[in-house]
């Protein structure tokens, strides 16, 4: 519990309260979730522009006694003197309190929501960058999302939480020039819409455009690789069940090299709930659990998985905060929130493009990435430059990265400071990475 109590709405509590009460307290575990936000829709494609607000207010109830539980939900102001319907599910617990350093609002979650005017220029300064770019070049479509929310949490067994959330999603899609032109699309999210750097923004649609159009496959090569954080984020979401969840204590016990580690010495993972300036910090989780760092693997040693409080060991009291609510209409799932290859603050990106005497340095990926695990085997479609000599060269597009998961974490031999995070399952980050021990093969 969070150590200054927060003031809780009348109706939220006192729905709580008469719960609690029903047939002289029937329901040992009760928990009311209430959830208001408002966003800003603002949209271009070609000639139309749209902009839409919002705010929507619902909440979540969840009851249990010895027998059974109930999940009820809806639009509006709960409503302390509600029908609630009968159990249908199995008996549930909830989190008690857990003390927790005092977390302060960050001062952007002040500004106010992008407006339709200043969203619109947004998009207009993202195609004027690209069409700089790339003559000819159309940003064929922008969607900016902008929403701020505030969370109120209050259980049966003392937890009190009250947070606000501010989130900002990005997605465009781009066309290059020419008839059989390719397109590129890019989905990426910020605390504050003001991050977006319409000139960075461009540039990275412009170099995927460019190698989408003039790349060639490669039938198989090998080499080092620069992997860009949207390569490496896109492969971190697919290891996934490598460090998240009960069964990844023996899937990473399988991954193991002969000396019991999992990865090499450049391969620490860490998630953070509250992580300074990250796009969801919070105080705590959708259940109200204190959010923490953790690291889940350090300098290639597996440490711990990411569990939350209802998967750790008995005895461990320690939770990770890590149970995510995608809306109030959703029950908790354990998930990551800020999960991230740590990097190297004093290692900029082109030092590491510069020490490649030969391989690859990958941009973007072009689909999802295929993991067997049995096999022990992955496979990614990306697109990038060949390197020679520490300078990009031909354009490859067409193949895929490919190899051994336990070579690409093994693999890891140096990591740079550009630490990024792309919206997945939570926000994945990576910084720019080299890896060894792989191939580039032609898409078959």
């Amino acid at each position: 519990m969070l150590k200054s109590q927060p003031q809780i709405d009348a109706p939220v509590s006192e729905t709580l309260e008469n719960l609690t009460k029903i047939e002289d307290g029937r329901f040992q575990e009760v928990e009311v979730f209430a959830k208001l936000g408002r966003a800003r829709r603002v949209s271009r494609s070609g000639l139309n522009r749209t902009a839409v607000y919002s705010q929507e207010q619902g909440w979540a109830v969840r009851a249990s006694d010895s027998r059974g539980s109930f999940f009820c939900a809806g639009t509006g102001q709960v409503s302390p003197q509600g029908s609630w319907p009968g159990t249908d599910g199995l008996p549930l617990k909830l989190p008690s309190p857990i003390t927790s350093p005092a977390w302060q609002t960050p001062a952007d979650f002040e500004a106010p929501l992008m407006g339709e005017r200043e969203a619109q220029s947004l998009l207009e300064g993202i195609e004027r960058a690209l069409r700089n770019e790339i003559p000819g070049a159309q940003l064929l479509q922008g969607t900016l999302d902008d929403g701020t929310s505030e969370t109120q949490i209050i259980n049966s067994r003392g937890i009190r939480v009250r947070y606000r959330s501010r989130l900002a999603a990005l997605h465009l899609e781009s066309l290059g020039p020419g008839a059989e032109s390719p397109r590129a699309d890019m989905y990426i999210a910020e605390r504050e819409a003001r991050h977006f750097s319409p000139l960075a923004l461009a540039r990275r649609l412009a170099d995927r455009l460019l190698v989408l159009t003039k790349g060639t496959p490669r039938q198989r090569d090998r080499g080092e690789f620069l992997l860009a954080p949207p390569v490496m984020a896109r492969l971190l979401e697919s290891l996934l069940p490598l460090w998240v969840g009960p069964g990844s204590l023996d899937l990473a016990q399988d991954h193991q090299d002969s000396r019991g580690r999992l990865g090499s010495e450049a391969l620490t993972i860490l998630d953070n709930g509250r992580l300074m300036g990250g796009a969801l910090e919070a105080p705590a989780d959708g259940e109200g659990v204190p959010t923490r760092e953790m690291i889940l693997v350090d300098r290639g040693s597996f440490r711990q998985p990411l569990l939350s409080w209802q998967q750790i060991p008995a005895g461990q009291k320690r939770y990770a905060g890590c149970s995510r609510r995608a809306s109030w209409r959703d029950i908790p799932k354990a998930g990551p929130t800020h999960l991230y290859l740590k990097p190297s603050p004093a290692v900029a990106v082109t030092e590491l493009l510069e020490n490649l005497a030969r391989g690859y340095y990958l941009l973007d990926t072009t689909g999802a990435a295929v993991f067997d695990w049995p096999g022990n085997r992955f496979y990614l479609p990306v697109c990038g430059f060949e390197v020679r000599q520490g300078r990009a060269s031909a354009p490859v597009s067409g193949s895929h990265l490919c190899g051994a998961i336990s070579a690409l974490l093994q693999g890891i031999q140096a990591v740079g400071r550009d630490l990024s995070f792309l919206p997945f399952s939570g926000m994945i980050g990576s910084p720019s990475a080299v890896v060894s021990g792989l191939e580039l093969r032609a898409l078959s």
